[in-house]
């Protein structure tokens, strides 16, 4: 597969993948607004995916291949990064609604591009500089910081977002390789481990209705489905051109605010999303033009061989 092909495969993955997250997250909201905490939302969850990750193993690359594994380490951390992420986004759905909460989780693409430029050498051109820093300032007109108070959670999201940039380059280091089931089966079974712990740990654990059961299998279902897709986009494709589809849940989380919610974006929010969005539009057109001058390029250069 050349490399402008496998590029636009990570951005579909990554399209797909990300709007897999954004409807499941709608229900994961109707579950916390129901009266389940983070940590009951996140075990029955994963208390669902190990199930369909067996079920799917042969398609996902197995289970003995997964378990030789020679970056076990690698994917725990994963895992781990992966209990703190879900905690901070369950009680920033709860606290902030959908729409801001994703719309502060929108730096994790500045912090990604910045990181892999740091720590996994990745080339930044100019335009993908552009894009980044773009998102960003939508971030800041958001947030105004200094201008308006803002809950402890909204914080807690930029520290998550900091988290989920983390995840996507650890995804990025362990390489496309890898069973794609190694991406999910570690962190199912560590938060599996750590919130069963932090359930059982008081015994009030809230157990599940018939509609809750329901809604943990929905859940479960795009979430897993996010969760594949995404981890492939990452693993097979430079960080900077995948990070920016995780934009697309801005536009999920808005119109299932307004649609669903009643709940409707102020004016200063509007306008940082709508920067936001135009940033990982730019980014996309441009990596399209790259790729054209690059199939150009190369369909010149094998013509001037064949002459």
């Amino acid at each position: 597969m050349s490399l402008v092909s496998k590029d636009k495969q990570a951005m579909l993955f990554s399209l797909i993948g990300f709007s897999l997250f954004a409807v499941g997250d709608l229900f994961i909201k109707f579950l916390a607004d129901d009266g389940y905490q983070p940590v009951e939302i996140a075990f029955f969850l994963n208390f669902f995916y190990l199930p369909y990750l067996l079920l799917l193993s042969p398609i996902l690359g197995g289970i003995k291949a997964t378990l030789r594994t020679e970056k076990l380490w690698l994917h725990v951390l994963r895992g781990i990064l992966g209990v703190g992420i879900f905690i901070i986004n369950v009680n920033a759905f709860q606290k902030l609604g959908l729409s801001l909460s994703y719309t502060l989780m929108f730096v994790a693409p500045f912090f990604a591009a910045f990181m892999s430029a740091v720590f996994l050498k990745q080339t930044i051109h100019v335009h993908r500089w552009i894009a980044i820093v773009m998102g960003f300032t939508g971030v800041l007109i958001v947030l105004r910081p200094g201008l308006e108070p803002l809950e402890p959670a909204a914080y807690a999201v930029l520290f998550g977002a900091f988290l989920i940039a983390t995840n996507h380059l650890l995804a990025r280091r362990i390489g496309e390789d890898e069973p794609l089931m190694a991406f999910s089966l570690f962190n199912c079974i560590i938060a599996i481990q750590v919130f069963g712990v932090l359930n059982f740990w008081d015994s009030e654990m809230k157990i599940p209705d018939q509609e809750g059961w329901m809604l943990f299998f929905i859940i479960s279902i795009f979430h897993m489905g996010g969760s594949l897709l995404t981890s492939k986009a990452f693993s097979m494709a430079d960080t900077v051109i995948v990070a920016p589809f995780h934009y697309v849940q801005l536009l999920w989380g808005t119109g299932f605010g307004i649609l669903i919610f009643s709940n409707v974006p102020d004016y200063w929010t509007g306008l940082g999303a709508l920067v936001i969005v135009s940033s990982g539009i730019y980014l996309i057109y441009r990596e399209h033009v790259r790729n054209v001058e690059l199939t150009t390029a190369t369909t010149a250069h094998g013509a001037i061989d064949q002459d």
